[in-house]
C-alpha cells in the first residue's frame, strides 16, 4: 500500500474539508509503539490509521522472520 492511498482514506478531513491530498502527510510514532497517522496540514487534525498500523505490524513481522532466518542459516554455517 503507499502512503498516497493511506491518506485517501481521510480526504477530505472532517474539521476543515481540506481535500488537497498534498495537504496532509503520515507520519509514525516509534515511541508509541509504532502508531500510524494522517495529519491535515490546514487544521492540525490527526487522523490515526488501522490500515497503516497493520501494514507497519506485517512489516515488522517479516523483518524478524527474515532476521530469524539469517541466525539459523549462519548457526547451520558455522
Amino acid at each position: 500500500m503507499k502512503v498516497s492511498e493511506v491518506i485517501q482514506e481521510f480526504v477530505p478531513c472532517e474539521i476543515c474539508g481540506n481535500n488537497d491530498l498534498n495537504n496532509f502527510y503520515f507520519y509514525v510514532l516509534a515511541t508509541k509503539g509504532s502508531q500510524a497517522y494522517v495529519k491535515c496540514c490546514e487544521c492540525e487534525e490527526e487522523y490515526y490509521s488501522i490500515s497503516a498500523r497493520n501494514i507497519l505490524v506485517r512489516s515488522e513481522e517479516l523483518r524478524k522472520a527474515r532476521i530469524g532466518s539469517r541466525i539459523t542459516l549462519k548457526n547451520r554455517n558455522q
